[in-house]
């Protein structure tokens, strides 16, 4: 199991790098510093992560960087105020994770879906928490009916 383990977190780390790679291929270096929201929202997304697949955790803790999660979080919340529905930017950040994953030879399995929906559900979520709590409501309908 523990070889089993290694290949998926291997394969996930790719997936991670990547999502970090789209990550910032829109941000700025405006992203600094945190302050008290950046830090109550990494803390509520890792322990959240922590709580629910120790890979997922792990890949967003190693293979992102704080300022990454928060950088997405944000721009979950900005997609929103565009006029995009949530279900259409979650739709989009799964679309964009997997044919990124694809296009660098990566095999979609299981568990690197799972990671995928989680992680991109959990910043959603946690993100319209702390940085647009007007667009939560739309997201927890969203989620629910994915």
């Amino acid at each position: 199991m523990k070889g089993f383990k290694g290949a998926v977190l291997r394969r996930g780390v790719r997936v991670f790098a990547l999502l970090g790679a789209i990550t910032l291929s829109s941000a700025t270096a405006a992203l600094g510093q945190t302050n008290s929201t950046d830090s109550e929202y990494l803390s509520g997304l890792y322990g959240f992560l922590r709580s629910q697949d120790a890979i997922t955790y792990t890949l967003a803790t190693r293979e992102m960087t704080d300022e990454q999660n928060i950088w997405a979080a944000q721009s979950f919340c900005q997609a929103f105020a565009s006029g995009v529905s949530p279900a259409d930017v979650y739709s989009v950040f799964t679309s964009a994770a997997f044919s990124e994953a694809s296009n660098q030879g990566t095999a979609i399995t299981e568990e690197i879906a799972y990671a995928i929906g989680l992680y991109g559900g959990s910043v959603m979520t946690l993100g319209a928490t702390h940085y647009c709590p007007q667009y939560q409501p739309q997201v927890q309908q969203a989620l629910r009916s994915r």
